[in-house]
């Protein structure tokens, strides 16, 4: 698993750093994203412990129209937690970025992705024998990721990094039999690098 996440890290990080394009207008494409994130098993806005459980996040993203108001992003979250586990998440997100006043903007998401989340403890599972320790092996689960936010983005033609806020709203589903689809949030807090041409 640490090999995978090496690995992926190490692609967005190229991606980024060689890739990087600019446009005619005001957004420079493949930046590095770069985040920390906070993760609880939630409703929107209910989750009392905002600032807990703590993650990090890395990727990137490409304009679709050469401006910086419609964006893909493609992100890879690692986020850990104690009660109900950790987890890996691997999403995209078309993203609508209007300006708000000056140079900053807000950001509206939604996408697709996959959470691979970990147990936080030994899980059993009922045998003819009685019950048998399966460990603490995670499981796969299709998610749907929506959020909003905003950020800070002067563009400049050398160096120049975009702070942002993010709330996101996630839904996995095939959480268990009983539970079929379950909410949780990520708060991000972060920063776009774009790098000089």
């Amino acid at each position: 698993m640490k090999s995978v996440i090496l690995s992926l890290a190490s692609f967005f990080l190229v991606i980024s750093t060689k890739a990087q394009s600019v446009s005619t207008d005001n957004h420079r494409n493949f930046p590095l994203m770069v985040s920390i994130e906070f993760h609880s098993l939630s409703l929107p806005f209910k989750n009392k412990k905002l600032f807990s459980n703590i993650g990090i996040g890395i990727g990137t993203e490409v304009s679709h129209s050469g401006n910086r108001d419609w964006v893909q992003q493609f992100k890879l979250s690692w986020y850990g937690n104690k009660r109900v586990g950790g987890g890996l998440l691997i999403h995209s997100q078309t993203v609508w970025r209007p300006d708000l006043f000056s140079d900053t903007f807000g950001e509206v998401k939604l996408g697709v992705g996959y959470l691979f989340a970990k147990r936080p403890v030994d899980s059993f599972k009922p045998t003819s024998d009685g019950w048998t320790n399966v460990g603490k092996k995670g499981k796969g689960m299709f998610v749907i990721p929506a959020g909003i936010g905003f950020g800070y983005d002067t563009f400049d033609e050398s160096l120049y990094v975009s702070p942002y806020a993010n709330y996101q709203f996630i839904l996995a589903t095939n959480y268990n039999t009983s539970v079929p689809v379950v909410p949780f949030t990520l708060m991000e807090i972060g920063s776009r690098i774009h790098f000089e041409d």
